[in-house]
């Protein structure tokens, strides 16, 4: 029998081939599992950032107003089991496995991204979900979640994230209105030239278009001044669901969501752990930052991603007077600390090489400093998150 750890050497090899684009091969997965699916309801959202906390506070409404709800999101934090969830459960390590390895016994040359897409469709339609919330992985035309019809589509917003892959601003833009289906309506908190471009393909498509322009007033169990406008598009959603407005409250007011402004209380201080991974997050960040900490020295461990906008992330995040500890986030895609300490060095920024995450993560508890944050990648906060707890 196949076990949890199998699955992981399994999807570890297919992380060899990359991403590929196209949806020829989850179509053939789909297809052989019997279109799961279709089983079920499903909303799809993507977005530069704040899709997963969307996916989360729609999640949450969905349930608390009587449904069985499935929800897929990436990338994990500390277990894959985390991206496939019914009614804020993680799936069972076991269950996992099963699904995993029954997609790959559908013999189809699929990449990592798509076997896990696969993976939750089935899972989903085996536990017989009412509906399903699916986050869009990378873009949206051409990821391995826009083979789902769904009853709505949300676009939180569109900002610089993976250029090498979806090209400038316009081709981003392009690229997540691929997810806006005839006839079925869509939310966005787009602005500017990307709200052009889905008002165009909303058009194109008949779809009835609804713009989230202003933050809500509500009360969020999310901590982070952005969580507001998240919760804007949310509701706005929950309302065309018909979902009612306790239903609304309720959702907001307890749902979770781990490394968004996720503020830690150990015994060496406050710890601000914020996925934060491009421009538009760190504004964010740095914006919920000066409010909510606005006085006394910050101390950061910080890595990211080559193929991240950092020079951009570095101006926008750190002040004079800060101490930044660089460490890799475990991705083969990393930035070393070399390459972000000459950035950091250019702007006359205090930093601190540290490569092993759990040296860094000991150096930045006993580096003082009034509060600690750790950002740049869901792919660093995932990996020391964990470490943290311990202290």
């Amino acid at each position: 029998m196949k076990t949890y750890d199998d699955a992981l050497k399994y999807l570890d090899w297919l992380c060899v081939f990359g991403v590929k684009e196209g949806l020829e091969r989850i179509k053939a997965l789909t297809a052989k599992l019997g279109e799961p699916q279709n089983f079920y309801r499903t909303i799809h959202v993507a977005g530069t950032n704040g899709k997963g906390s969307v996916c989360a506070m729609l999640a949450e409404m969905l349930k608390v107003s009587g449904l069985k709800v499935g929800l897929f999101t990436s990338p994990h934090l500390e277990s894959y089991c985390e991206r496939i969830k019914i009614n804020g459960e993680n799936i069972p390590e076991s269950d996992f496995a099963e699904m995993i390895f029954r997609v790959k016994d559908c013999d189809v040359s699929a990449t990592h991204f798509e076997v896990l897409t696969a993976a939750a469709f089935e899972y989903f339609k085996e536990r017989s979900v009412d509906v399903a919330v699916i986050e869009v992985g990378l873009g949206g035309l051409y990821d391995s979640t826009n083979v789902i019809t769904p009853e709505l589509s949300i676009i939180t917003n569109v900002a610089l994230d993976h250029e090498n892959i979806l090209g400038d601003l316009t081709g981003i833009a392009r690229n997540k209105a691929g997810i806006i289906k005839p006839n079925v309506p869509t939310v966005t908190g787009a602005k500017g030239l990307p709200l052009e471009i889905i008002r165009s393909s909303a058009a194109e498509k008949n779809s009835p278009l609804y713009e989230v322009t202003k933050p809500a007033k509500v009360e969020v169990n999310l901590r982070g001044d952005y969580q507001q406008f998240n919760s804007a598009i949310a509701m706005k959603a929950a309302q065309i669901l018909k979902l009612d407005d306790s239903a609304i409250k309720r959702g907001l007011a307890q749902v979770e969501w781990a490394g968004r402004f996720e503020i830690m209380k150990t015994s060496a201080g406050v710890v601000v752990i914020d996925g934060a991974h491009n421009p538009d997050g760190a504004t964010a960040l740095r914006t919920s930052l000066d409010k909510t900490f606005p006085q006394g020295r910050r101390i950061w461990l910080f890595g990211v991603l080559k193929d991240k906008d950092f020079a951009t992330m570095i101006r926008i995040l750190f002040r004079a007077d800060d101490l930044v500890i660089v460490t890799e986030p475990q991705s083969e895609r990393a930035a070393s600390t070399e390459t972000i300490c000459a950035a950091l060095n250019e702007r006359g920024i205090n930093c601190l090489a540290v490569k092993d995450n759990f040296a860094a993560v000991e150096r930045l508890m006993t580096s003082g400093g009034d509060v600690k944050i750790i950002a740049g990648s869901l792919y660093l906060i995932g990996a020391v998150r964990k470490f943290v707890k311990e202290f």
